[in-house]
């Protein structure tokens, strides 16, 4: 299979690897790294930090509820006793939970818009709630955080990475319909590879067969090939006015080279290592004694290599096990385990890099919740069934937020009431102030504030409780 074609076909996002001419940045990128983890899906107070159905989230919370109302003492999760699903393989859980090392706001509000996914997510990538359809051409109005930064700072767009494993509309939260903003600050979006991509161009193709190496399919790295395929492309660009003159494609030269040769390095890799190593040690055991991993692990693998090769300024992470809840509320438990020891993996990933470790604040917090009531969808022996989102009752609106790095306040866990500002009914930080939190650790706060003020919608605050 010729390698370039494959990569045209497979990168989900990164521009569509355009392969355009653009203005090239230059400036440095800042010195410090914000990373906003979304749990999509929609995760509700009462499970997470509640603990009613057990310590679903140790690495995170530990194994005491934090918050009152629903049980004063958490064992493991409370699986029905006739669910039966592959077993989950997860790590040996923290000894201190990773709330002890920053600060937890135990109730957080999503105040405004419908608790829906691309709402939700758009809300994280922007600081704006919103009322956008599930479309993947419904871009937000305001700019995203990738764009703040990138204009902020000249930064190229290998500075700013989206990873989510669906693509779809979540793909179209990298850049805003903004006028001054746009495709050329957007950020670069990677939905993980996976096992079966290789395969799409084949199947598109009419082919009846695969050459397979090692039981994997493996596309080699040709540095000839690449020569020659740069070549023509800067031939051709210079030869067609139309893309010449496209200031619209936000990957340069650079960028491009940069993204294919991290590409070719994953499915050049004959073993399954190159796309989820067996010894990521989070997913599910199969009948054949192997990890599978789930998509949230799949998910923070691969944001884990984007921050070891690239050491992006601002970088969003979508999980999205947990939305199993709609029909399956017994995965949704198990959903929340795989979460939790995915978000842990990701903060020792970061703690273990002597340049990340003292520059990266994490901030991690549903996307909204869960309605408080269940919907009757395949109801468990204990009397439980699926739980939908959307209808915006306190279920739905009522999260966390919990932020870590060398700027948040260590062992810290607040309820703040009283928080006054114009147009604030909640009297409660909300889900807009920890992206201005993440904005104001960057030094982009003014920016957002100023772009979200003149489009006249209500700006975060910072969350001045969490910080040092």
């Amino acid at each position: 299979m010729n390698r370039r074609n494959f990569l045209g076909a497979t990168l989900a996002g990164a521009a569509a690897l355009g392969l355009r001419k653009v203005r090239r940045a230059t400036a440095a990128a800042a010195d410090r790294h914000v990373i906003i983890v979304g749990i999509g899906g929609g995760l509700r107070l009462r499970e997470s930090l509640g603990m009613a159905e057990g310590a679903t989230m140790p690495n995170l919370f530990g194994t005491a509820p934090l918050i009152a109302g629903y049980g004063t003492s958490a064992g493991a999760p409370r699986i029905a006793p006739e669910y039966t699903a592959p077993p989950l393989v997860l790590p040996a859980p923290r000894a201190q939970p990773l709330y002890t090392q920053g600060s937890l706001i135990t109730n957080l509000r999503y105040a405004d818009g419908p608790p829906g996914h691309l709402q939700g997510h758009g809300c994280l990538l922007s600081g704006f709630y919103n009322k956008l359809e599930n479309r993947a051409d419904a871009h937000l109005p305001v700019p995203t955080v990738f764009e703040l930064h990138r204009r902020r700072s000249n930064a190229p767009a290998t500075d700013a990475w989206y990873v989510s494993v669906i693509g779809g509309f979540y793909r179209a939260l990298i850049a805003s319909d903004h006028p001054d903003y746009g495709s050329r600050y957007a950020g670069v979006y990677l939905q993980p590879p996976g096992v079966m991509q290789p395969l799409a161009p084949i199947i598109v193709s009419g082919k009846r067969a695969i050459e397979l190496t090692g039981g994997a399919p493996a596309i080699p790295s040709d540095p000839a090939e690449d020569r020659a395929a740069a070549k023509l492309t800067a031939l051709l660009d210079g030869n067609t006015p139309g893309f010449a003159a496209d200031d619209g494609v936000h990957l340069g030269a650079d960028d491009n080279a940069r993204i294919q040769a991290h590409l070719a390095e994953i499915y050049a890799d004959p073993s399954y290592a190159g796309l989820f190593p067996q010894s990521f040690g989070i997913g599910t055991r199969k009948a054949d004694g192997k990890l599978d991993g789930t998509s949230d692990a799949r998910t923070i693998y691969h944001a884990e290599r984007v921050l070891a090769r690239f050491r992006p300024s601002v970088m969003a992470i979508t999980l999205l096990d947990v939305d199993t809840c709609h029909a399956d509320f017994n995965g949704y438990l198990r959903a929340q385990q795989l979460a939790d020891a995915a978000v842990a993996h990701l903060w020792d990933a970061i703690q273990a890099d002597a340049e990340l470790r003292d520059t990266t604040t994490m901030i991690v917090l549903p996307e909204h919740g869960r309605h408080l009531f269940m919907n009757g969808n395949n109801q468990d022996s204990l009397g439980r069934s699926g739980i939908d989102h959307g209808q915006g009752d306190d279920g739905d609106r009522d999260v966390w937020m919990l932020a870590l790095g060398p700027d948040i306040k260590p062992n810290h866990v607040a309820a703040p009431t009283g928080i006054a500002q114009a147009g604030r009914g909640s009297g409660r930080y909300e889900t807009i102030d920890a992206v201005m939190t993440a904005m104001h650790v960057l030094g982009h706060d003014g920016e957002m504030t100023s772009e979200l003020a003149g489009y006249g919608a209500r700006p975060g605050i910072v969350v001045g409780e969490v910080m040092r």
